[in-house]
């Protein structure tokens, strides 16, 4: 199920979609605002929704965080939207760990709008494993945005692709080749 049929089913179902947004800062917010948009001009005449918009470091003021934690496990949506320069703060971790377990399995989903490419790890790679974590936690179905860039090339004509295709590599002639002995279960033959 994609993201635009989850939440069509999810207004459905209860009327008005409550969104919860995460973002860092005013280019994450306008990132997180054209996702908002788009799913608006998708769904409008079927669902209704209610936006809860929250910069990170609002998080660090207490009041706040809890105000937010209380959004967000009643959300049926949460969006994260982040640069993948940036490491997830201790406060903004604590902060998405407080709620976790105050959900209880209520269905909804995560949606990461964090940019990256495939090629980045570091920051980027324990955002989105960290992520990942918080989604199977709260049980909630966790989507992420496509990279941004791709690395390697795209074979330019058919006959290139097909070419490709039939390489064989010394690892795969190894496994084509080759077949593993049987195993000797500590038995010396």
């Amino acid at each position: 199920m994609n993201v635009t049929s989850q939440i069509e089913e999810q207004g459905r179902t209860k009327g008005i979609c409550c969104v919860v947004v995460i973002y860092e800062d005013a280019a994450t917010r306008h990132r997180a605002m054209n996702a908002c948009d788009f799913l608006m001009q998708q769904l409008w005449s079927e669902v209704e929704f209610d936006f809860h918009w929250w910069r990170a470091d609002f998080l660090e003021h207490a009041v706040m965080a809890h105000t937010a934690a209380e959004q967000a496990v009643a959300a049926d949506f949460l969006i994260f939207c982040s640069s993948a320069e940036n490491e997830f703060s201790p406060t903004l971790k604590m902060w998405f760990e407080s709620w976790i377990e105050d959900r209880h399995g209520r269905d909804g989903a995560l949606l990461n709008l964090t940019t990256s490419s495939v090629t980045e790890t570091g920051s980027a790679g324990a955002m989105e494993a960290f992520l990942r974590g918080v989604a199977r936690r709260a049980m909630l179905d966790y989507f992420a945005s496509s990279p941004r860039t791709l690395t390697g090339t795209l074979p330019a004509s058919l006959e290139e692709a097909e070419q490709r295709a039939t390489l064989i590599s010394s690892v795969l002639d190894e496994i084509l080749n080759h077949p593993p002995r049987p195993p000797s279960f500590g038995i010396n033959d």
